[in-house]
């Protein structure tokens, strides 16, 4: 590897002092190292495509807000827990200085994880969104539920009342999909699931989608104001009549493993765990 970025999570002296000491290692071993300490890596695009690798060292949410840069370049990840929960994460911070010259020697598999494209179109402007966990659409500041026509591949399915709609990936499964009832997905796989947030009806349960399937919300001139959610990190509020089309994107992030794949079932059944 000739050019590594790294990313830290911002208001971590620990974070901020690996970072540091890593680039100090990286550049006596010959590697281009680029740094940054935003809570998401500012580089340009340019820039992180002409890079090897990304090291991030940070929370799930540091990974995330960095994953959708690197997914348009097709730059790997090797995330550091600098977080609580660390699901996205590969190393701690005491196996850094052992296992990271591993990773650099080509000792790896790569981990490849679906995203979400969606768009928000509403009183004639139309915004894009990317997402590695999941696309939220919520109720607003006013504790009003909203209502909406649900249509899968062009199929109208229901009209439902909730609290909001959660489409995660598999990444995205074990978080809010979670905490709402949803089923848990296999990183590997390559549907969604659809899960409603409180509905008003029972019937209204959760669905693993087909991978090429296309979700369209049509949110009804009489439902409450609502939040699009992306990652829980790009937020977009809305009133009124608004079309939310959330489908599998043609991109996808890229991590770096050297744990054996069935160590999700590790994670899962620890990390879970601790919550």
């Amino acid at each position: 590897m000739k050019r590594i970025g790294i990313a830290y999570r911002a208001g971590s002296p620990a974070a901020a002092d690996l970072a540091a000491r890593l680039e100090q290692q990286l550049a006596q071993q010959g590697i281009d190292v680029w740094i940054d300490g935003a809570r998401e890596a500012e580089g340009d695009g340019d820039t992180i495509a002409a890079s090897d690798l990304m090291l991030v060292l940070g929370g799930d949410g540091t990974i995330l807000s960095t994953a959708r840069l690197c997914a348009m370049t097709n730059t790997p990840i090797l995330g550091i827990n600098f977080g609580h929960v660390g699901f996205l994460t590969e190393l701690e911070p005491d196996e850094v200085e052992q296992q990271l010259p591993l990773y650099l020697q080509g000792d790896y598999w790569i981990d490849e994880r679906a995203m979400l494209s969606g768009t928000l179109e509403v009183d004639g402007q139309r915004d894009e969104f990317l997402a590695l966990n999941d696309i939220v659409v919520v109720r607003g500041g006013q504790p009003r539920v909203i209502r909406f026509r649900l249509w899968i591949d062009s199929y109208y399915y229901t009209t439902m009342t909730a609290d909001g709609v959660i489409v995660a990936t598999a990444t995205g499964s074990t978080a809010y999909n979670l905490a709402a009832g949803g089923p848990i997905l296999h990183p590997a796989v390559r549907s969604s699931v659809l899960t409603p947030v409180a509905p008003h009806l029972a019937a209204d349960r959760p669905i693993v989608l087909d991978p090429s399937s296309v979700v369209r919300l049509e949110l009804l001139d009489t439902s409450a104001g609502a939040i699009l959610s992306a990652d829980g990190q790009i937020n977009r509020p809305f009133d009124g009549e608004a079309t939310v089309t959330i489908a599998n994107s043609p991109y996808v992030t890229r991590f770096l493993r050297r744990r054996p794949r069935s160590h999700f079932y590790h994670a899962l059944s620890t990390k879970i765990g601790e919550r």
